[in-house]
């Protein structure tokens, strides 16, 4: 090893992490243990301004936490993670009125069920809604269904559809039920490609240097394309600055250590 750094991390945690960093006023739901790493991760968005309030210590319990293990030659990572003894979030636990006062909802898989109810509320609701999904698991019908934005790697978009086309399949999510506006499939170092009813747009992958590590970098789309959303912008635009701010990410260690600014990104965009 030639070096160790000690970052907060997670799917929607790193997004929410990054709209934090980018200016946007954001809050986080979510369960930690009373342990070390629960004290840490809640320290890590406070530092960042993040509202911790719906952010609940649960006693006794550990706390989720990962090891990322950074191949220096290329950036490419490997993760090992463990959840924790912390539990998920049950049906009617969330505080419905708090998570849905927002211009855009950023939802992962990690409370499943709990996600599937409050991606109901928010489409109830008229609140846009990204979601977040990784791998196949329990509820992803009831999310996909309802959420306004899936954001999705190419993976999950295959094994969720059963249809190797990428846009074919993107056009199968958008079918999924009454939710689905835009269906957006990241592929990583080639870009990203976002389908509508009426649409295709396929986003090119914008070069940095230099490549120090990709860890958190799908997160940090996620997160910056959900405050281009509460923004108002525009998908064209939307996909090009959530690419930009995760390229960026990748220049330093870590999934959060090198999120830029609002102000940052403008002059790379202007310099690209």
């Amino acid at each position: 090893m030639s070096r160790l750094s000690q970052q907060g991390g997670g799917q929607a945690g790193t997004g929410i992490f990054a709209v934090a960093r980018l200016g946007g006023r954001c809050a986080i739901f979510g369960r930690v243990g009373d342990d070390d790493f629960g004290e840490r991760i809640r320290a890590s968005f406070q530092s960042e301004g993040v509202d911790t309030r719906w952010l609940v210590t649960v006693a006794g319990a550990t706390s989720q936490f990962a090891f990322c293990a950074v191949d220096e030659s290329s950036g490419k990572r490997s993760i090992f993670y463990i959840h924790g003894t912390k539990g998920k979030f049950a049906p009617g636990e969330l505080d419905r009125t708090a998570l849905l006062d927002c211009r855009c909802l950023l939802i992962d898989g990690h409370h499943n069920v709990a996600a599937a109810e409050a991606v109901q509320w928010a489409h109830e609701a008229g609140v846009p809604v990204v979601l977040d999904l990784e791998r196949p698991q329990d509820q992803d019908e009831t999310l996909v269904a309802h959420a306004s934005h899936s954001v999705v790697p190419a993976r999950f978009a295959r094994q969720f559809t059963g249809i190797e086309d990428l846009e074919c399949a993107a056009r199968a999510m958008l079918e999924c039920g009454p939710g689905p506006q835009v269906v957006v499939i990241t592929l990583g170092a080639e870009g990203a490609l976002a389908v509508t009813a009426d649409a295709t747009i396929e986003q090119p992958p914008i070069a940095v240097e230099p490549i120090v590590d990709t860890t958190g970098a799908g997160d940090v789309f996620h997160g910056a394309f959900a405050y281009g959303i509460a923004l108002g912008w525009k998908l064209r635009r939307n996909l090009r600055f959530a690419s930009a701010v995760a390229a960026m990410k990748c220049r330093q260690l870590g999934g959060r250590a090198g999120i830029p600014t609002m102000a940052e990104v403008e002059q790379f965009l202007g310099e690209v």
